[in-house]
């Protein structure tokens, strides 16, 4: 697949759940997928209240969007980042690539995640 067509595809997939999520609010909507982990064991996953958090960020409410989930507003960022030295292969993206994309901001990223996981499971801390 070419990278101008990956760009297309991804800037579609892109507008078009900001779309949705702009107009959706998961905490009204039944039909939007609920975290299979969640209901499962009752615990939240890193991504529980993600949809949430992002249908408020698209609203600018961010300390709502915090409330909802901490690390998805913390992350979305980073992961922009990610999306954009990895397509991008202007000037400022080749430079800042190997900071980005370094193996240990990834490893460090996903012992975040994992540290999220487990502490917004604590019994008495409400994350």
């Amino acid at each position: 697949m070419s990278r101008k067509r990956l760009w297309i595809g991804l800037s579609v997939l892109i507008v078009g759940a900001v779309l949705l999520y702009r107009a959706v609010d998961p905490s009204q909507t039944a039909w939007l997928p609920q975290c299979p982990f969640h209901a499962l064991t009752g615990w939240q996953c890193p991504a529980c209240g993600g949809q949430r958090a992002l249908h408020s960020l698209l609203h600018g409410r961010v300390a709502e969007a915090v409330a909802y989930n901490l690390f998805l507003v913390a992350a979305v960022p980073y992961f922009v980042a990610v999306a954009w030295t990895s397509l991008d292969h202007g000037r400022l993206a080749r430079r800042l690539r190997p900071v980005v994309q370094h193996r240990w901001l990834a490893w460090a990223y996903c012992l975040l995640f994992v540290g999220w996981w487990v502490v917004r499971n604590l019994p008495g801390v409400n994350l």
